[in-house]
């Protein structure tokens, strides 16, 4: 039985909080949207996964394909590669902690206020994909 995500002020402080960091970003738009989609492909929501993809799209990001091997694929810099990385420890952050060197190499390349950006983004991301998968949101 699907519930309804958008039943009480829960998910309007959400949306709110997730308008305030991405007003706060000094990144670009399709870059945080990687970042999302590769937080949801991480998580399996469906739903996010689709939406982030679109969303990456309409920003002109076209490698939406080429997330997942982002580690590898040569059209991927390497302060793009930081990005995701980070969105992935963020995401996987059950396994202990964020790691060292993938905190200072985000750092390195988007500086304090980017690396914040991208954890917050990630933690956003990370907390609607909860809800939609939680929800049964198709």
């Amino acid at each position: 039985m699907p519930l309804d995500p958008l039943a009480g002020p829960g998910y309007h402080a959400l949306v709110a909080l997730s308008k305030a960091v991405d007003a706060d970003s000094p990144l670009p738009p399709g870059l945080l949207e990687l970042v999302r989609l590769r937080c949801s492909q991480l998580n399996g929501c469906t739903y996010c996964i689709r939406l982030h993809t679109r969303q990456a799209l309409e920003a002109g990001e076209r490698r939406v394909d080429l997330v997942a091997q982002h580690r590898t694929h040569p059209s991927f810099s390497r302060a793009e590669r930081s990005a995701l990385a980070l969105g992935e420890a963020v995401t996987l952050v059950h396994d202990g902690h964020v790691p060292e060197d993938v905190l200072t190499a985000a750092v390195e390349d988007h500086g304090e206020t980017g690396a914040q950006s991208l954890i917050w983004i990630s933690l956003v991301t990370n907390a609607f994909n909860r809800l939609a998968i939680s929800t049964r949101l198709t």
